[in-house]
């Protein structure tokens, strides 16, 4: 089972450094996705977990992360369970900031 959420972050997470911290947590916990800056001034995540507690923790290092960078707020667009096989490929291999 695959945990997939779409994140949108909105507050001060342009300019400073906060896809390269979204990244950093990713990896630190084993998540795979992107995260990028859309034009509105916001930030897109879309994130994979094999378990929601890792999905859970992740969450809340950005939400902890975003506070001490001045962010405002976090808002969850859409979580996505996608059950699968254990063996099966996910839609990501990796996390990476895109352009």
């Amino acid at each position: 089972m695959v945990f997939r959420a779409h994140l949108i972050v909105s507050g001060s997470v342009q300019g400073v450094n906060f896809r390269w911290f979204v990244q950093q947590t990713a990896k630190e916990l084993g998540l795979n996705g992107w995260v990028k800056n859309l034009p509105d001034g916001t930030v897109e995540i879309e994130c994979e977990s094999e378990t929601e507690k890792t999905y859970r923790e992740f969450l809340s290092k950005i939400e902890k992360g975003g506070e001490e960078k001045g962010l405002s707020a976090i808002s969850v667009e859409n979580v996505k369970v996608v059950d699968f096989e254990r063996d099966a490929a996910s839609k990501h291999n990796y996390f990476n900031i895109e352009y």
